[in-house]
């Protein structure tokens, strides 16, 4: 039998907590934002006949936009203070 809290319990079966992964969060926006100008760009370099710059670009604003907003709700969902037990 363990003498934990019920708290300690809970964390060490969870595992990692999600307040230490701020690092993880950041680097997953900037890499799916990288991926997204990546996808632009073979767009504009490789079939520039079939993908129009102003359609590209407006591409590029929603999915920025996207990226952003996904950020921020995991942002502050991750950055919760948990309810005490």
């Amino acid at each position: 039998m363990s003498k934990d809290s019920p708290r300690e319990e809970i964390e060490r079966m969870i595992g990692k907590r999600v307040e230490n992964m701020k690092g993880l969060y950041i680097v997953g926006a900037i890499l799916s934002w990288v991926a997204t100008a990546f996808g632009v760009w073979v767009g504009f370099t490789y079939y520039p006949w079939a993908y129009a710059m102003a359609s590209g670009i407006f591409a590029l604003i929603v999915l920025t936009v996207i990226i952003v907003f996904a950020f921020i709700f995991i942002w502050k969902t991750a950055m919760e203070k948990p309810v005490n037990p």
